[in-house]
Order: structure tokens, then C-alpha cells, then sequence
């Protein structure tokens, strides 16, 4: 029997479970005594282990038993776990990975080393676990042992198979825009219509396929997880990963782009931002260091912000670089934004110039992160503040996203405004409005002809004309419309040159219909 099939399931389902089992490892580290994260641990192992024995996958299955025998004893209270012990784990998870991609084969002496020292070292009593723990509660029974089946909620596909369906849809909805016209007698109402539902299924298709291409920046960030704690480890510190807005979508292709520039953030924060403990509690800090990645959108912009809350970024390599390689002065130095002074960590010969104890480290390749952002047609700045930390702040242009706007008709224009920025809908009589500056006629914007009288409809915006902040619920400028079509989820795309010269539209949107918007930037009103 031909086993490839069942060898490529197995494969997806053991990512999945690796994967958690990663996650899962990470959290007990920090709360060892968790009996209930030993179960789960336990039971992603067994998951693992029982469909490679199924496979015959004997390698799989003996190196999942005995880890899934360590699990037992932390889980039963037999014996004490320690940091030791769950980064042999660790170790174990990667040698899965390692195995699993192989079909089960050690295809070299190195992978066959390491595998028989796992093995011998699993065999053994967990490294510092000598003393029996007190009897502990009943534990959670392990996961693998409810009888109940979950429906399945995801599927694995390759994303060059979602971008081949992208674009024979594509070449469909071109080969439908050349369909001849023919005049009513010569073509049947039946058939007109059919043409015309199949066009706008089509159009559906299309929308619902883009939206396989966008990944929750959430789930991006996770992926960096198990980086940040291994480098944590090799520079023996403790560090907190926190993720804000991780439910804002974006282009996996322009998130795969983003990877080493990330990583090589991480790598700098944690090795020459992050203080070692002592010197953090020294300072009144918390022990553990922490990092944030935060994702907003904006506009057609997506801005990812990473800060560290360590030492911040030591000036003085900075000002003897631009004295003496820049031959700038103290009196113009003292005249740069604090953005300039930091920006100048960025050249390519900054870190040429100085030596690395001199600089700590921090800023040596960062030359290579702004140019591989720059390439992505987006901007890199950074800011700092001693002992409170270092934010680096990317902004890169969305080359497609989805998001709810409210959409509105003014004219023969079909228009649209997101949905966070809009504070109320109303439908009220303009002879009577109050507090009349505050009230914008969209028809005279987009050159309609007739004044709105009597009853309007007016949507009211959160943000104020001139572009400061919320406006806690108070209502600021009130836009004049003609309909208001509904709430609706749109793809949105960049403008294109020349209404980009307009400066008054902020992106294309696409809703699920096919039919086209223009999102108005409310930030620009003239």
C-alpha cells in the first residue's frame, strides 16, 4: 500500500501539534507546578506518537513514548520538573521536527547522534529530580483521553496554490469582459441573465479567494516566540513577548518580507537592549525584560512597532560619529531631532566606523534592516529614552487588506469610510442643526449639483477636521450624504497615481459584490 498520502497528513497534523506543544513548553517554563499544562503537554505528545506508530514511524514513536513518560510523572506529581528538564523537551520537539520532515529517516551521523543521545538521555530520571514530590490533587485527566472529536475547523494548503486559484480567476473575469455584446433581440433575456449572475459570482469569487492571501499579524508574531525565548536563554535573561493588535490582516507575502528585519530587531533588543536581572532590579524594573510587537492600520499603511522597556540607546558613539566622521558641530547637533540623532544608526557606515564595545552592539547591521524596509517601499525610524527602552517603527504600505467601512452613496459616486472612524449615523433636519460649521456637504466635494435641504443624512466622525485625536464620543465633523448603503467588508487597495495627487481618497475598496468604492480620507477635506 502506497503510504505518501498518509505520510503527508501525518506531516501537517504533527506541525500543528508541534507547534503547541512549542507554545505549551514556553508557558509551563514559567509555572512548572501547572499540572493541567502537563496534561495538554501530554497529550499532544501521545497524539504525535500514536499516528506514527500507525506509519510504522518507530523512531517517532520511541522518542514520543519516553518523553511521554516524563510528562506522566510531571503531570502525576511523582516528580518535580525543572528548567532543565523542559528544555530537554525543547530538544525533543526539535528532533521530532527534525524527524517527522524526514519520514522517520536519520539521514546523517549528526541526526543520528543527537538522536541517541536523546534517547539514552530520556531513559534516564529527569536531570535534578531526585526528590519525590508531595501527592498532588487528581490532575486533569490528559486531552488525548475525552471521547470527543472536534469538527475540523482548519485546512493546510500551500499559499502558491491559493495564488494559482487567484490567478485563473483572474483570466476568467477577463475572458468575461470580452464576452461580445450583442443587442436585446439577439441575445435571450434568460441568457442575459444568466451572464450576468455568473459575472457576479465571479466577482464573489474573487473577493472571498484574496482574502486566503491575508494573515492575522497575531498569528505572525507568533512564530517568533520560540526565537525570542532560545535568545533569551543564550544571554541568561528572562523576557515577556506581548502581541497588540495582532487581529489586523495583512499580505503574507509582504509578512514573509518582514522575517530577518524582525528578527535581527529581536536579536538587538534582547542581547544589547534588555538588561540582565540584577542590573534591572537594581533599577527598580521587574526582573524579566519585556518586548512588544504592536500592528496597526492606517489608511493604505500598516505600521508595526517593536520596543523593548530596556537600557534605551547610549547617544555619546552617536555623537562622536557625526563630529568626527560627519564633521558636523555641536551647535547643529543640538538643532537635530532626537529622530535624526537615531536615524543616524541607520547609515551603512556607522558601524564600520566605531567599534563594537563602543556601540554595545546595538545598531550593528541595523543599516541592513532600513534597507531591506526601504525595499519594501516602506520607512524605519527609531526612538529611545535611557533606562525606559527602545521603540523601532516600521510603516509600509498595504499593498492589500480587508476592513469594515460604511458604505454611502453622494451623487452617482459610491463612497466609503471606515467604520472606527465613523461615531453615528443620523438622520436629521439641516434647518434646524446646530452648531452649522461642523457640517460638511459631500455634494459640493464631488462637484453634484443640488443643495441638500430638510431632512440629510449625516455621518458623524470620530476624528476632527484638523486631525487631532478621538473625540471621547463627542461628535466632531458631520459629512452630508445622499444614502447611506450599509455596513460592508471591503478589500482595499492602493490608489493609483493620479488620484494620489488628489490627496483626497485613501484606497480603493472592492466589496463582495465586485462593485467598487473610493475610501475617502476625511483627514484631507479641503
Amino acid at each position: 500500500m502506497d503510504l505518501t498520502k498518509y505520510e503527508k497528513i501525518f506531516a501537517q497534523e504533527s506541525g500543528k501539534y508541534l507547534k503547541e506543544l512549542e507554545d505549551l513548553l514556553m508557558q509551563v517554563e514559567k509555572n512548572l507546578s501547572n499540572l493541567g499544562l502537563w496534561a495538554e503537554i501530554h497529550g499532544k505528545v501521545h497524539s504525535i506518537k500514536g499516528m506514527a506508530r500507525a506509519l510504522s514511524l518507530n523512531k517517532i514513536s520511541d522518542l514520543c513514548h519516553l518523553m511521554e513518560e516524563w510528562c506522566i510523572s510531571f503531570q502525576q506529581g511523582k516528580l518535580m520538573s525543572s528548567k532543565a528538564a523542559v528544555q530537554t523537551l525543547f530538544d525533543g520537539s526539535e528532533l521530532l521536527g527534525t524527524l517527522i520532515s524526514k519520514s522517520g529517516r536519520l539521514d546523517s551521523f549528526g541526526d543520528q547522534k543527537a538522536y541517541d543521545s536523546l534517547i539514552s538521555l530520556f531513559q534516564k530520571i529527569p536531570p535534578e529530580l531526585s526528590v519525590t514530590a508531595p501527592e498532588p490533587q487528581p490532575p486533569p485527566s490528559p486531552a488525548y483521553a475525552q471521547p470527543m472529536i472536534k469538527s475540523i475547523d482548519y485546512v493546510r494548503i500551500r499559499y502558491s496554490f491559493i495564488e494559482e486559484l487567484l490567478g485563473l480567476t483572474q483570466e476568467v473575469q477577463l475572458l468575461a469582459k470580452r464576452f461580445p455584446s450583442f443587442s436585446q433581440d439577439q441575445m435571450s433575456s434568460g441568457l442575459k441573465n444568466w451572464v450576468d449572475h455568473y459575472t457576479a459570482l465571479m466577482k464573489v469569487l474573487y473577493f472571498q479567494l484574496t482574502q486566503l492571501r491575508l494573515m492575522p499579524v497575531g498569528d505572525f508574531a507568533d512564530m517568533f516566540r520560540k526565537s525570542i525565548r532560545n535568545m533569551a536563554k543564550e544571554n541568561d535573561k528572562n523576557i515577556d513577548f506581548e502581541i497588540i493588535g495582532g487581529e489586523i490582516q495583512a499580505d503574507i507575502t509582504l509578512l514573509e518580507r518582514l522575517r530577518e528585519p524582525l528578527i535581527h530587531i529581536f536579536r538587538n533588543c534582547i542581547a544589547h537592549g534588555i538588561e540582565p536581572a540584577e542590573e534591572r532590579t537594581g533599577k527598580g524594573k521587574n526582573a524579566a525584560g519585556k518586548i512588544t510587537i504592536e500592528a496597526r492600520s492606517e489608511k493604505e499603511n500598516l505600521y508595526i512597532k517593536i520596543r523593548d522597556d530596556g537600557r534605551g540607546i547610549n547617544k555619546s558613539p552617536i555623537m562622536k560619529y557625526l563630529q568626527e566622521k560627519q564633521n558636523i558641530t555641536d551647535e547643529e547637533i543640538a538643532d537635530m531631532s532626537e529622530e535624526d540623532i537615531f536615524d543616524t544608526i541607520l547609515r551603512t557606515d556607522f558601524t564600520s566606523s566605531l567599534g563594537a564595545t563602543e556601540l554595545s552592539g546595538r545598531g550593528i547591521g541595523m543599516s541592513v534592516v532600513a534597507q531591506s524596509v526601504d525595499y519594501l517601499g516602506g520607512s524605519l525610524t527609531i526612538s529611545s529614552k535611557e533606562d525606559k527602552g527602545t521603540e523601532f517603527s516600521i510603516k509600509l504600505p498595504l499593498s492589500l487588506s480587508i476592513i469594515y467601512a460604511i458604505i454611502f452613496s453622494v451623487g452617482k459616486y459610491i463612497l466609503a469610510i471606515p467604520t472606527l472612524s465613523i461615531n453615528s449615523i443620523d438622520r436629521i433636519d439641516l434647518s434646524f442643526a446646530e452648531n452649522p460649521e461642523l457640517y460638511y456637504d459631500t455634494r459640493k466635494l464631488m462637484g453634484v449639483t443640488g443643495e441638500k435641504s430638510g431632512y440629510a443624512t449625516v455621518l458623524s466622525l470620530r476624528y476632527t477636521a484638523d486631525n487631532s485625536a478621538f473625540t471621547d464620543g463627542k461628535s466632531g465633523l458631520k459629512l452630508i450624504v445622499d444614502n447611506v448603503i450599509g455596513n460592508r467588508p471591503l478589500m482595499v487597495l492602493p490608489v493609483g497615481e493620479l488620484l494620489s495627487r488628489i490627496k483626497l481618497f485613501s484606497g480603493i475598496g472592492i466589496m463582495e459584490n465586485g462593485d467598487i468604492s473610493i475610501l475617502l480620507d476625511v483627514d484631507n477635506l479641503p
